[in-house]
């Protein structure tokens, strides 16, 4: 299975639980870098923001969940098919971080197809993801929980960030399966 049938395949497995109050979109644009130029003015500009263009401080992701009301990211998952390398890892988790920078409460992942397992080399060099999975047939309701916890996670993390409560804990929990 080619990398744009698998995504296909995730969104239709995605949509059929998410589709009331979020929306996939893949091939979508995120900015990687704001910049405040020699005249104080921010690069790209908020037009540019709101309609990123890959080459001009964006990356483009492999499938993005957003809120269908403000059309906020709140989930993006980085797909690989039939092999999943050092150098992916690596590349992949740097722009996690970079997006990151830009969306903090944004929540990055790896979905990988036709492989047996994530080996010791994806903990090795992970920096950037929040979740990873192998997908099969068997898991794909294990898919379906981590992104729904994800999501909620992002929710969370922005309504700390837009109302800037007064959080007395945060806590990250790693479940390996």
């Amino acid at each position: 299975m080619k990398e744009d049938e698998f995504v296909e395949k995730l969104k239709s497995l995605l949509d059929n639980d998410l589709k009331k109050k979020y929306e996939l979109k893949d091939k979508i644009n995120l900015i990687y870098k704001i910049i405040i130029n020699d005249k104080y003015e921010v690069d790209p500009d908020s037009n540019e923001i709101k309609n990123p263009k890959r080459g001009h401080y964006s990356f483009q992701t492999d499938l993005v969940i957003m809120n269908k009301k403000n059309k906020i990211p709140l989930v993006v998952m980085e797909i690989k098919v039939n092999s999943l390398s050092t150098h992916d890892i690596l590349i992949y988790s740097t722009k996690a971080q970079k997006h990151k920078e830009i969306y903090p409460y944004l929540r990055y992942g790896l979905v990988v197809n036709n492989i047996d397992k994530l080996t010791n080399k994806f903990f090795t060099h992970n920096q950037g993801f929040d979740f990873a999975i192998v997908f099969s047939e068997k898991n794909k309701n294990k898919l379906v929980d981590i992104i729904k916890t994800q999501i909620k996670s992002a929710e969370k993390l922005l309504d700390v960030l837009k109302n800037k409560n007064n959080t007395e804990y945060f806590n990250t929990i790693i479940k390996i399966g």
